[in-house]
């Protein structure tokens, strides 16, 4: 990529210089040709001017012939020569000759009798014409030529110079500007390999971020999907570890209680039953909420999505668990506003969502649990708080995720499953409502989840 790139941006560098050098010169020797030739005109008229007042005559008195005069003259106006032909009235034949390179023929008679000027090209030369009467009363001729100013040559080799000395800052400056810009997408794409390849604690360097742009985004992804992998990984670790342990607990307790059963070493066997029971039915939650999570990550869960009263939900759900708060000692509380609020709900769903809430509610709290239900700005809202150890600023924003559990101290790593919160936000955001969790008036957790009531 570093090849194609310092190729395409030197190529586009001499394109640049070739498109913008020739066209000036080119500019430039047009400019310069119609210069040289109104420059010429201008000599011509003045000389037409200067013949008209007087008479080259054929020799002079220090021996100089016409010719050599005129060559004088044509050396001092710098010209590269002066034709002067004098037409007798007589009709005899013109006197003088055309400058070297220029015939009759290249002459626009009709215009030189209207007593205009003549100009043009040939052969490289540059040549002005034009004819005077002069004070003998004869006609006269006169014709100047010249090299055009040598512009072409001395301007394309200075474009030669320029030029090269251009493509060669334009190749240090894209050596550096290639190295620049790919060696961040070289290491990302390195960085990107080790990540596939399950070195998740991979990283792109910081360094490269300082380009800023579309480089500095590229950075900044990598990096965090390799931090949010890692973090998964070690969550998912955890997880297992956790739930593992929630399994052999129970698993270990029912294997006892068997093997003594088995034994006939319990004088209670209905006692042990009751255990054995009970350890059941927390495997068969367990399982039941791995389960549950499970098909609401996927795609077929489906919702049974009616208008409802909330306010009989709430309050059957909470009765149901006020054996438990009981046997907690934990004052369970119910505020519910006057006459019905209702929503779109799955019925049996909601009533989970609260069943969670107050259960975790349960695990936290000291002395109580309040479970307020309010209408306000145009949504129906849900409070369950406690006045437990509450929750850190850390852990707020990841209390419902489905590996995560609260950080009591901020030096140990997360642990355990999270499952019953998981819960929660999988289930309040299929029936399209919203949960947030914060810190309760009675310095505990609160959780508020809100809903859109019914025909809003």
């Amino acid at each position: 990529m570093r090849r194609r790139l310092g190729i395409a941006l030197v190529g586009m560098v001499v394109a640049s210089l070739m498109l913008a050098g020739l066209g000036t010169i080119v500019l430039a020797s047009v400019t310069n040709r119609q210069t040289d030739e109104q420059e010429l005109r201008d000599q011509t008229d003045a000389l037409r001017a200067l013949f008209s007042e007087v008479t080259v005559v054929g020799s002079s008195e220090d021996g100089q012939t016409r010719a050599e005069r005129l060559q004088r003259l044509s050396r001092t106006m710098s010209l590269e020569g002066i034709g002067i032909v004098v037409i007798p009235r007589n009709g005899a034949a013109p006197l003088g000759v055309l400058p070297p390179g220029i015939q009759f023929d290249d002459l626009d008679l009709d215009r030189l009798r209207r007593g205009e000027i003549d100009s043009g090209g040939k052969d490289g030369l540059i040549f002005a014409a034009g004819a005077t009467e002069n004070r003998g009363g004869s006609n006269t001729l006169l014709v100047l030529t010249r090299d055009p100013d040598p512009i072409v040559a001395p301007a394309f080799r200075w474009f030669l110079v320029a030029g090269l000395g251009t493509v060669l800052v334009a190749i240090v400056v894209t050596i550096r500007l290639s190295r620049r810009l790919t060696d961040p997408i070289r290491e990302t794409s390195a960085t990107a390999t080790r990540i596939s390849e399950g070195n998740l604690a991979a990283r792109v360097d910081e360094r490269h971020a300082r380009l800023g742009g579309e480089i500095a985004d590229l950075v900044g992804s990598v990096n965090s999907m390799a931090a949010t992998l890692e973090r998964s990984r070690a969550l998912e670790r955890q997880f297992l570890l956790s739930v593992s342990h929630d399994l052999r607990t129970p698993l270990t307790n029912i294997r006892g209680y068997a093997e003594a059963l088995i034994d006939e070493a319990t004088d209670d066997p209905v006692a042990v039953g009751e255990v054995i029971e009970s350890e059941s039915r927390r495997l068969e939650r367990l399982v039941g909420d791995l389960l549950l999570l499970a098909r609401l990550e996927g795609t077929g869960f489906a919702y049974s999505m009616r208008s409802h009263d909330l306010s009989p939900l709430v309050e059957n759900t909470v009765e149901g668990l006020r054996h438990e708060a009981g046997e907690r000692g934990v004052d369970l509380t119910v505020r519910l506003p006057k006459g019905p609020v209702t929503a779109l709900v799955d019925r049996d769903r909601f009533e989970q969502v609260v069943a969670n809430l107050v259960g975790n509610a349960l695990k936290f709290a000291d002395s109580s649990v309040a479970v307020t239900m309010w209408f306000a700005e145009g949504r129906v809202h849900l409070a369950v708080a406690d006045d437990g150890p509450g929750i850190s600023d850390a852990d707020l924003p990841h209390v419902f995720e489905r590996l995560y559990v609260a950080q009591h101290n901020p030096k140990i790593k997360e642990s355990g499953s999270g499952l019953g919160l998981a819960i929660v936000r999988e289930l309040v955001e299929g029936m399209d409502g919203t949960v947030v969790a914060r810190r309760a008036p009675a310095g505990g957790a609160e959780f508020v989840v809100s809903f859109r009531p019914s025909g809003a």
